[in-house]
């Protein structure tokens, strides 16, 4: 309890007569004006305030109605030399427990703060219980809003009716995994998110589904949540890329007038945000989409599929196949955005299956798709996208032409020969596979196959060789043997010999030596 009186010899008999511990109180403090009285209640933050009225400067009823708009929780206890009706009926507006005039007897004082006692006891027991209740309601809504977004069915929800508009969002990063420990901070990042838009018209909703963050945002107001959301999105892309490091991915579905067609904005965020990523695009807008007439293209989408699904392919029809689609894309007047996407659709078809038939690494070639589908998207009419194409290909083409005949065989040969060279050098299967244009998994097959090791074993063996002969012929020390072939370390050195001699360079060495001793002395 806080004493707040303007005369200090009622403060020093209110906290000297009464015996505060055997009532279970606690005098945190005392003033004797209003404002010292404000500063010490918002820093002790006490459960009871008895209050003098008069007092200089701000009175009693003032500091109570102050402390009421700062959302204090105290009882408050009146106390007053004057019995106006004014004061009174001020003190009830003011919901005190009581309002005592002076002099008072120590039993009205204690029965009074009695009473304050049990009135701060019932209304903390009413806020633990709206609280917890407010708990569940949010889970609720959680729970009843992801059900929307994955369309199960689901019972009528008083939520229904305060929601008239609503949109799904979906986020990932490109080329990235999240954060290891970001999934767990995700109940973080909505609060967070939360207070961002706690001045918009949209309550923000997050989720994680599989490996995307799914936001939904609704509205009361109809129709205005997708204009809120058009306004704000950049802010939550900016939010998002703060707390990962990286910047997002983001696919944005069309608002809906109800929970009950939410899944149809998740389809369309979870569309929007694969063509996206496939584009590289921090942000596609599924309506943006639709004018693009994105739909438009889908018979072109299932010719090019079709197309690389059959069985025998004449790679040297395929400049016929882009001219298909270009010619498409004028007839029907696309625009640039979606043809580049039907160009880009094409491209990638050619890329992967002459990867995969020939496993030749395209990357090494043409570049990485991401590469290919920024130079594509700087092109500038339909002419230049069909010349950049038919180069793709003639690029592609005029490679096979020159390694097809006999390729596995020409490899082989061109890999040892580059082992051979490159043996006391720090060379991996994935830099050769790279200098060859070929994958890591081909090249370590045919190399097994051809040569009956792994081309790791293949430069061990050419290392032990070659230390063999080195020890055998020359004077060098054996540390600066181990350097020659290919072993910085001599320990490492020494280890790798004795493993696949038997024994260690230095008695390889004497016991070479002194076998030369003996043949030499027979001979003589």
């Amino acid at each position: 309890m806080v004493i707040v009186d303007d005369e200090k010899i009622v403060i020093d008999g209110l906290t000297s007569a009464i015996d505060w511990a055997e009532h279970q109180v606690e005098i945190v403090g005392t003033a004797t004006d209003g404002s010292k009285a404000l500063h010490l209640i918002e820093e002790t933050k006490p459960h009871i305030v008895m209050v003098d009225i008069r007092m200089p400067g701000m009175n009693g009823l003032e500091l109570i109605h102050k402390l009421k708009a700062l959302s204090c929780d105290a009882v408050f206890i009146i106390i007053s030399a004057y019995t106006q009706f004014d004061y009174a009926k001020r003190a009830l507006e003011l919901e005190a427990v009581d309002y005592l005039t002076k002099p008072i007897e120590i039993e009205e004082i204690i029965n009074s703060v009695q009473r304050a006692i049990k009135k701060y006891e019932k209304s903390n027991d009413a806020n633990s219980n709206s609280k917890e209740i407010e708990a569940y309601k949010i889970k609720l809504e959680d729970k009843y809003i992801l059900h929307s977004i994955l369309g199960h069915k689901i019972n009528e929800h008083e939520l229904d009716s305060r929601i008239n508009s609503c949109m799904v969002i979906v986020c990932g990063l490109n080329f990235s995994e999240w954060p290891s420990d970001f999934k767990s901070q995700i109940e973080g990042f909505l609060f967070r998110l939360k207070d961002h838009f706690k001045n918009s018209i949209v309550v923000p909703y997050l989720y994680s589904i599989e490996d995307k963050l799914v936001v939904a945002f609704t509205s009361k107001h109809e129709n205005n949540v997708s204009i809120s959301i058009f306004k704000d999105i950049k802010e939550f892309s900016i939010l998002l890329e703060r707390e990962v490091g990286s910047l997002p991915v983001i696919g944005v579905g069309n608002a809906q007038s109800s929970l009950s067609t939410m899944q149809q904005s998740y389809s369309e965020a979870l569309e929007a945000f694969t063509i996206g990523l496939y584009l590289n695009k921090s942000m596609t807008f599924y309506s943006d989409l639709e004018k693009l007439n994105y739909h438009v293209g889908s018979k072109v989408i299932t010719m090019i599929d079709n197309y690389f699904n059959t069985k025998e392919i004449d790679l040297n029809n395929i400049p016929q196949l882009i001219n298909k689609v270009l010619e498409y894309s004028m007839q029907k007047m696309l625009a640039p955005g979606c043809a580049k996407y039907l160009c880009f659709k094409l491209i990638t078809n050619i890329y992967d299956y002459i990867q995969q038939e020939f496993n030749l690494n395209v990357e090494t070639i043409l570049g990485e798709k991401y590469e290919i589908n920024n130079q594509l998207n700087q092109l500038k009419s339909i002419d230049d996208i069909r010349g950049w194409l038919l180069n793709k290909v003639n690029v592609l083409l005029d490679y096979m032409n020159n390694n097809q005949l006999s390729h596995k065989e020409k490899l082989i040969i061109d890999v040892k020969k580059y082992v051979n060279e490159k043996f006391n050098e720090d060379i991996t299967l994935d830099e050769v596979a790279e200098l060859f244009h070929i994958s890591p998994a081909y090249l370590s097959n045919v190399f097994s196959k051809r040569f009956g090791i792994t081309m790791f074993e293949f430069i061990i063996d050419k290392r032990i060789r070659t230390a063999k002969k080195l020890l055998q012929t020359t004077n060098y020390k054996i540390s600066e043997i181990s350097k020659q072939v290919g072993y910085s370390n001599q320990r490492y050195f020494n280890q790798v010999f004795k493993k696949h001699v038997g024994t260690s360079p230095g008695r390889y060495r004497s016991e070479r030596s002194i076998k030369q001793n003996i043949e030499m002395k027979v001979e003589i």
